[in-house]
Order: structure tokens, then C-alpha cells, then sequence
């Protein structure tokens, strides 16, 4: 029995790891189109967080008119919003499954956004994010439910002190 909760343990340890190192990589492609978009570039990462983007979008239309200033806030939100989802990622990552959770909603809040701009191909992405987000916190709820059930085993297993 030992044996098969190890291997169940492993695999879910992996699948929670995997469904919370997306926050990371919203984050990193988020900044990295950013700052493609304000070197003048026009693509971007699908996986994109469409706040950024919207952000981006704005400070470059007003630095048409105010010079760089706009881009230089811009930037600052972006990171903001950007360290959030590190955040979600690093708490994610720590097993605070609410940390998890806001992280997801966040996303769809955001991909509200995505669909507010009628992104449709955002809209499609963020989708399919949130399935694999999704898929990483059932992993995580899994994993804490084997956890205490095999701290319980083991408890139960070790010797018991005699009464003295």
C-alpha cells in the first residue's frame, strides 16, 4: 500500500508543480511582450496577460502625445500586475491552494478583458490556461488529501510508547 501512495504522491507532486509554474510563465511572456510592444515590435505572446496588453496599448496612444512618460508607467503597472501572478506562482508553488485559487480567478478576470477587446484568440488561450490551471489545483487538493491520509498511516504504524 506504502508503495503505491509514494507513486501516487509523486505524480500528483508533479502535476501540481506543472499546473503552478503557469503562473510564472503568464508573467514572464506577459513582461517579455510588453516590452516588445513598447520597443516598437508588433507581436506578442499568446499566452499574454490582455491587463498588460490593454496597459500598453493605452501609454503607447498617449505617448504620442506626452512623449515617453505614459510608457514609463506603463511599465511600473505591467510589473505590478506581472509580480502578482510571481506571486501566485511562488505561494502556488508553496502548497497555499487560496493562493492558487485567486491566481486562477485573476486570470479569468483578466481574460474577461481579453473578451472585453474582443480578443478572440486571448479569449481561446485563456481557456485553455485556466484547464491546465485548473487541472494543477485538483492535483494540489489531491495531493494535501493523500498527505494527511499517509501522516495518518504513519502515525498509526509507528510503535506505541507503553504505558508505564
Amino acid at each position: 500500500m506504502y508503495d503505491a501512495d509514494y507513486a501516487q504522491h509523486a505524480q500528483l507532486s508533479q502535476g501540481y508543480k506543472n499546473g503552478a509554474n503557469w503562473f510564472y510563465w503568464i508573467a514572464g511572456l506577459s513582461i517579455i511582450t510588453s516590452i516588445i510592444a513598447f520597443a516598437g515590435g508588433g507581436w506578442g505572446f499568446l499566452i499574454s496577460l490582455g491587463t498588460t496588453n490593454l496597459i500598453d496599448a493605452v501609454a503607447n496612444e498617449l505617448s504620442a502625445e506626452l512623449g515617453g512618460a505614459p510608457k514609463i508607467v506603463a511599465l511600473v503597472l505591467d510589473l505590478l500586475v506581472t509580480g502578482a501572478f510571481v506571486g501566485f506562482g511562488v505561494l502556488a508553488g508553496k502548497k497555499f491552494l487560496w493562493a492558487y485559487v485567486l491566481g486562477m480567478v485573476a486570470f479569468l478576470f483578466d481574460g474577461l478583458v481579453s473578451l472585453l477587446v474582443q480578443d478572440w484568440i486571448g479569449v481561446v488561450v485563456h481557456a485553455v490556461v485556466l484547464f491546465f490551471l485548473f487541472r494543477g489545483f485538483q492535483a494540489g487538493r489531491e495531493l494535501t488529501n493523500l498527505e494527511q491520509v499517509m501522516a495518518q498511516q504513519a502515525r498509526e504504524a509507528a510503535p506505541q510508547p507503553e504505558p508505564v
